[in-house]
């Protein structure tokens, strides 16, 4: 098991945070097996487990949270993808078209 495979199973044990609410306990199980599915690309893309499962500050949706907490994962009309800069994009199926929200890695690469 790699490395970002450990650090994964261990964010199941971020569930029992108080800051964390049912709807993204739900989040966090359909996150991570999509994270897994897509681990390659986003490991080549810099994406670190830290990175995905961080928690904010603030209550959720307020400061930086981490993409694997975001309740779209549980919207069923909304699929994921990696996208072509290693984005993790959500395109949600609306009548009029796709809608998509992208979360975006940030890291300074000028030190």
């Amino acid at each position: 098991m790699s490395e970002f495979e450990q650090e994964l199973e261990v964010t199941a044990e971020l569930i029992k945070s108080e800051r964390i609410s049912r709807e993204q306990a739900r989040a966090h199980a359909k996150s991570t097996a999509w994270i897994r599915e897509n681990q390659p690309g986003l490991v080549a893309a810099g994406w670190t487990v830290a990175d995905l499962y961080k928690i904010g500050t603030l209550s959720f949706p307020y400061s930086d949270w981490g993409p694997g907490w975001l309740t779209l994962w549980n919207n069923e009309k909304c699929e994921p993808r990696l996208g072509s800069r290693g984005n993790i994009e959500f395109v949600l199926h609306e009548a009029g078209g796709d809608v998509v929200q992208t979360c975006w890695l940030k890291k300074s690469f000028l030190t």
